[in-house]
Order: structure tokens, then sequence, then C-alpha cells
């Protein structure tokens, strides 16, 4: 091939890769947010309830949590299905659901310590999460002191995501 055609074919191969960035850039695609997610929280007769936090593509935004289960439980762990509830005030707020593991690591008469996983799905959203969609792959651990009964529990989860549609004010 001669220097010329080299040339023609680089130009065209070049313009066939510029038009086909542009329309995938002009497709509308949500945008793919890297979120990590973690939160505290202390048992109450309305579910598990405390602060959250969530970073969106490295901005930290502060809000709440609410969880409830429901499962079931044998001598060596409890299974079952969640759901979570975050509210970020003004930015939003977003819903959680799916399957929860807890096995139980630690057990004394006075103290008991399990490790959780969970895998959930947002399933609503509001705000900046209204059109958003993922999975988290959730670890953390729940905390029982003994007496008084009911015990007192206390758990601590965290998340890392990529998700796709959160559209973060300007």
């Amino acid at each position: 091939m001669n220097k010329q055609k080299i040339k023609i074919l680089a130009a065209v191969g070049f313009g066939v890769l510029a038009l086909a960035f542009c329309l995938s850039a002009s497709t509308g695609v949500p945008p793919i947010s890297e979120v990590n997610l973690e939160s505290e929280s202390w048992q109450t007769p309305e579910g598990w309830v405390g602060p959250a936090i969530i970073w969106v593509d490295g901005v930290k935004y502060e809000g709440t949590i609410l969880y409830n289960a429901e499962g079931k439980m044998n001598k060596n762990n409890w299974h079952g299905t969640e759901t979570h509830w975050y509210d970020f005030g003004d930015l939003g707020t977003f819903g959680l659901s799916g399957t929860a593991k807890t096995s139980f690591d630690y057990v004394t008469p006075e103290h008991r310590w399990h490790y959780y996983t969970s895998h959930v799905s947002i399933t609503d959203g509001t705000g900046a999460f209204a059109e958003a969609h993922g999975v988290f792959q959730i670890g953390g651990y729940t905390d029982w002191h003994m007496p008084p009964f009911p015990p007192d529990g206390y758990a601590w989860c965290g998340a890392t995501a990529m998700i796709v549609g959160i559209q973060l004010p300007e």
C-alpha cells in the first residue's frame, strides 16, 4: 500500500471513530458513579435506625437509615430478607431490598457478635436517586449486650458499588 492510501484509510478510520464516540455520548446513557455506603444503627420498635454516610464519586453526604428484616434462625445463623431506607435530605432518598445472612461468630450469655452480609438492589428513589439502579454487596456486624432483655443491639455495615443513574446537583 502506498503512503497516499494509508493516509486516506487513517483519516477515514479516525472519522468513523469520532462519529462513533459522538453518537455514544449523545444517547443519553446515565452516568455510572462509584458509591461507598456506611451506616450505624440501633434497634428500636420501628426497626434499626441511625446515621448513614454515602460517598458518590468521592463527595460525602450525611443522612439516616431505617432497616427492617424478616427471617429464620437456627443455632448457627440467621437468614432472611431485608429492606433499607436511606434519607439524605435535599439530595434524596432510596430504598434497598434483598437477602441477608448473619453468622453467629461469638456467643456468650452476656454478649453476642454476629457477622452480617447481604445482597440488595435499589428498589426506589427520589431526588438524585430517582433514576438510580444497581446492586450493593453489604458487609458488617451486629453486637448485642445482655442484659437487658430484650438486649441492646448495635449494627454497623458498609458497601462499595458502581451505581447507574445518580443525578447529583450541579
